[in-house]
């Protein structure tokens, strides 16, 4: 089994360049454990078992995991109002609970790209009190609470908070004494300072016009981030989760247990682990990413089985890699086998290419032919690999290349059904293509008073285009009437009296409706 392990990391392991650590655990006993690649590039230190890693927002599960100890404890309960510790919080996010914060149901604004519409760029230094102000700005949710699932690391700062106003100890102190020590994670620790220097760590890189370059998250946040750790304390986390002994039965269950929302659906996702399958078998896993650090923990409670895989380049996807590695070593144990995907005829996929239009939150996916199959992105997509890309499993069924998301296709729009949250619904829309002369109408600044940030259109050569503070222009395209979109963003313009354009919504996938007035 280890050679077959090996050889899915083989290519790292030939030369000079960033990697991997590999560690799996069955039954209790860690059976491989193994570092493929450089951990520092300049110093040529290879990644080992005991390198540690920033895991990004593999930290969830512990943060949710402090909350439960502190409602066990019976510091709290999760269904108080944020407000009761946060009294930060603005109206429109007075009935907000904890459980909402824990599901990713709170309907909150996420932190990270309201930062970079803010003109922050991705190394820059930030701070709870940074996120806490972008908290007291916000003027209207995603959504009402509970009425539906958007990831939200602004939810996970929060919780950072309370536990700390609760217990009167940081996180990172706290979930060492309760957490991390009683377990024996010796090499695990929320780092909330990013000046703190740690032993053994690797540096994380990018891969751009250059062979690498350094990529550093500046970030004094724990909660949504923060967490420090290697495979083997991971798996000794993994190991509490299938047999639960800090914390106890009780805690270990409500951390596992799904979100509802208020119509009693239920939610993929538990109190910071996604809660799944993989090929028949049930999964908790999560993912974490920032600036060149890649995680990813899973678990297989039925076979008592955990791989946890830790990386320092973007993107190297670990996801793909664990799946893999279980199904090595899961052989047979699967109920379900994979379903092959099938090629449909060029006029078949090209009945499905075109505009789709979230009715509630008005993000826009652009579908085009890739491959032999399709590729959906939130942009036009004009080249291979500018989109996910869809392979067919039946005439309407297709999956994406993370090979945990299904979209289906029917006469009047398409359903989307990713690994975590809840199924969304796009329905198809009208193509539009204005003139160039009618772009004029579009060309202003706006200002968005949550951010104090601004965004100027503007008319080039290839069409309209956007461009804010500390970032280059970049062209957007028309989609559906008064709708543009670029690679990330859906750009929906208002018309006031006299039809005269006077503001711009963005809709990302974790921000919604955020309201730009034209100047």
């Amino acid at each position: 089994m280890n050679r077959r392990i090996n050889s899915l990391f083989a290519s790292r392991a030939r030369r000079p360049a960033p990697g991997y650590a590999v560690g799996v655990m069955w039954d209790g006993r860690i059976v491989h454990a193994s570092g493929y690649g450089m951990a520092d590039l300049e110093f040529r230190a290879p990644i080992t078992p005991a390198t540690g890693f920033h895991v990004a927002s593999l930290s969830k599960q512990f943060t949710a995991f402090a909350v439960l100890l502190l409602a066990a404890d019976g510091k709290l309960s999760l269904d108080d109002r944020v407000r009761r510790y946060v009294p930060e919080m603005p109206a429109c996010g007075a009935r907000i609970t904890l459980r909402h914060l824990l599901h990713h149901t709170s309907g909150l604004r996420d932190q990270s790209p309201l930062l970079k519409l803010a003109g922050w760029r991705p190394m820059d230094e930030r701070t709870e009190g940074d996120v806490l102000d972008l908290v007291q700005r916000q003027r209207r949710l995603n959504f009402q609470p509970g009425e539906d699932f958007a990831y939200c690391n602004t939810g996970y700062t929060l919780l950072a908070i309370i536990v700390r106003r609760v217990s009167d100890s940081p996180l990172r102190v706290f979930a060492e004494k309760r957490i991390f020590k009683p377990l024996g994670m010796t090499a695990t620790r929320f780092r909330d300072d990013h000046t703190e220097l740690v032993s053994g760590r690797a540096k994380a890189y990018k891969r751009e016009a250059r062979p690498f370059q350094f990529w550093v998250p500046n970030f004094d946040l724990a909660g949504s981030t923060g967490l420090h750790t290697t495979v083997g304390d991971l798996l000794r986390w993994a190991r509490n989760l299938l047999h639960p002994w800090v914390g106890g039965a009780d805690v270990v269950q409500a951390l596992l247990s799904p979100g509802r929302l208020n119509d009693e659906r239920s939610v993929a996702y538990g109190a910071g682990v996604e809660i799944g399958f993989h090929l028949g078998l049930p999964t908790v896993k999560h993912s974490g990413w920032d600036l060149g650090y890649e995680a990813h923990l899973a678990v297989y409670p039925t076979q008592r089985f955990a791989v946890a895989i830790l990386g320092n380049l973007s993107p190297l996807q670990p996801w793909l890699k664990a799946r893999r590695v279980a199904e090595l070593c899961l052989a047979g144990r699967f109920p379900e086998r994979p379903v092959a995907t099938i090629k449909l005829p060029k006029a078949e996929l090209s009945r499905k290419t075109g505009v789709y239009r979230h009715p509630r939150n008005g993000m826009v996916l652009w579908v085009t032919p890739s491959r032999g199959g399709l590729q959906i992105s939130s942009g036009r997509a004009l080249g291979a690999g500018s989109g996910v890309v869809l392979k067919a499993l039946d005439s309407s069924t297709f999956r994406a290349d993370d090979k945990t998301t299904t979209v289906v296709f029917d006469d009047t729009g398409l359903t989307m059904r990713a690994a975590i949250g809840v199924e969304q619904r796009f329905e198809r829309a009208v193509r539009w293509v204005p003139r160039k002369a009618a772009l004029k109408a579009y060309a202003a600044t706006y200002l968005c008073p949550e951010l104090d940030a601004h965004l100027t259109f503007s008319v080039a050569k290839s069409g309209l285009a956007a461009a804010q503070r500390k970032s280059l222009p970049r062209a957007v395209s028309p989609a559906c009437k008064d709708t543009f979109t670029d690679d990330k963003a859906t750009y929906a313009f208002t018309r006031g009296r006299g039809g005269k354009v006077e503001g711009v919504t963005l809709s990302f996938e974790r921000v919604h409706h955020l309201r730009f007035n034209r100047l």
